[in-house]
């Protein structure tokens, strides 16, 4: 039983996170929509950083693979980022209500966050000190247009929509995207050799 009561916990913050957002949502709201007592998910959760912690190791993780080798390619650099960010839609609308509430203060889990991001910039930082990416470029800067070309058609699905007529989420569009984004790679090789 304790099992499914936290898988149903889990299930329900999740919905809860993609819906309004981690500011937009409470405690009692997450055990209301599990059919459960507050008592019982602040059994197993005291804090709602805590909870959404869980949801990104146990739900999101899994299906979006952070540790994996960064290609060496720069056409595959920023496709692959884009390709895995595509597979995990609800982590995305996560990262959008996050942006919209929390501006420029700490977000949840901050610090193991600060850690991934350290860790790829230092892979950057490799990949420019092996020739294959321009070292005249700061390795954070590229890290953040990597994200940026990844992240946005995905979390402002709207706004890919009123520009190409599909929305993010359409595969149809996701292909073109990351077909667009080599192409890209290669002018932006190009012009940094």
């Amino acid at each position: 039983m304790v099992d499914a009561s936290i898988e149903r916990i889990l299930r329900a913050a999740a919905r809860e996170f993609v819906e309004k957002g981690f500011n937009g949502v409470t405690m009692a709201q997450i055990a209301k929509r599990a059919r459960l007592s507050r008592q019982l998910v602040h059994h197993y959760f005291p804090s709602k950083a805590g909870l959404l912690k869980a949801v990104n190791e146990k739900l999101y993780r899994p299906n979006t693979p952070w540790e994996v080798e960064i290609p060496t390619d720069l056409e595959e650099l920023i496709a692959d980022r884009f390709e895995r960010r595509a597979l995990n839609p609800n982590y995305m609308r996560v990262l959008a209500w996050e942006a919209a509430s929390v501006r420029n203060g700490p977000v949840p889990g901050e610090q193991e966050r600060l850690e991934r991001i350290a860790a790829y910039g230092s892979k950057i930082k490799m990949l420019q000190e092996d020739g294959l990416l321009s070292a005249d470029m700061d390795h954070r800067m590229i890290h953040l247009t990597i994200i940026a070309v990844a992240t946005y058609p995905l979390v402002f699905n709207q706004v890919t929509r009123l520009v190409t007529g599909k929305p993010g989420s359409d595969p149809k569009f996701q292909k073109e995207w990351a077909k667009h984004v080599r192409k890209l790679a290669r002018i932006w090789l190009l012009r940094s050799s």
